[in-house]
């Protein structure tokens, strides 16, 4: 084989390599989700068969200021945990739509369990999943309040049973690289609002959408202008927010803001797209994440 002829097969070789790639992934990408409530028991003794991954989604029913549902958070993790679940075939198991929300209860329809409930009824849920086979438990968590029940259910998980557990949301250990986060948007802001608009735009009820009045206390203000110049200091600053009104520090939801938006931006300039990123982001991170770790089985 001359030169010419060996190029042109080695060019064909790697276009067909890439075409072929690109075709499995858009397959993978057009999956239908594996979500265990939409699954008959058959679908899953069959599935544990073949893998032992399952993700539980975590978020809360609590306000969103006066444009987003309620269920904000939950449709939110539930939506990135299809995205992920329809590229990777790994099942999903929808456990609970509440969280730990005390600090919320301020605005009306707030719903919220203790973090020792919210643990226990989580580890329960794990052990019956344990039974049929299931080994490795993804968290995909988001909503901030959960943290402590994340961080304890997966040491629990990992120190009291066969079962492997870790957190491929809030809490991951890897980065999802967000640059295009805005300062304190932390809660129905810009990109909360953003996410919905591409995850559950039918519920988004942007007419309503409107800028905050924040409230922070003086020393809340004082510890953000420091913390400027000392980043350490925003540790405190922090903890100053999504607490209980009896605990005194200005920081429950409705002391701090005029209408549940935790946000020094507009709402209003979100978008789909920005949502879109957002989730994409996310998912394509967890997706690695989850193909990766398949390799060690």
């Amino acid at each position: 084989m001359n030169r010419s002829a060996y190029r042109i097969g080695i060019a064909f070789t790697m276009v067909s390599f890439i075409l072929i790639s690109t075709s499995f992934l858009s397959a993978r990408r057009d999956e239908k989700p594996l979500i265990l409530q939409e699954m008959t028991w058959t679908d899953v003794r069959d599935y544990a068969k073949k893998c032992d991954m399952v993700i539980i989604p975590l978020g809360s029913t609590e306000q969103h200021g006066p444009h987003m549902p309620l269920g904000t958070d939950y449709y939110e993790s539930l939506g990135i945990s299809k995205m992920i679940s329809a590229r990777t075939g790994v099942l999903i198991a929808p456990l609970l739509w509440m969280g730990y929300s005390e600090y919320h209860s301020g605005f009306q329809g707030t719903l919220s369990l203790t973090p020792e409930t919210f643990e226990q009824v989580l580890f329960e849920s794990v052990n019956m999943l344990m039974k049929y086979g299931f080994r490795r438990f993804l968290f995909f968590n988001y909503h901030g309040g959960n943290g402590i029940v994340q961080s304890r259910i997966i040491h629990r998980i990992n120190h009291t049973t066969e079962a492997v557990a870790v957190a491929i949301g809030i809490g991951a250990p890897f980065s999802f690289e967000n640059e295009e986060e805005a300062p304190f948007d932390w809660h129905a802001g810009i990109g909360e609002t953003s996410l919905m608009l591409y995850l559950k735009p039918e519920l988004v009820r942007m007419e309503r959408a409107e800028k905050p009045e924040m409230r922070f206390t003086p020393e809340m203000e004082k510890l953000r202008i420091l913390g400027e110049k000392d980043p350490a200091l925003l540790a405190v600053w922090q903890s100053f927010f999504a607490v209980p009104a009896e605990t005194k520090k200005g920081g429950a939801s409705h002391e701090l803001s005029s209408n549940g938006i935790w946000s020094m931006g507009d709402p209003r300039l979100a978008t789909e797209e920005i949502g879109k990123r957002a989730a994409e982001r996310m998912a394509a991170r967890a997706v690695r994440f989850i193909e990766t770790w398949k390799q060690a089985q």
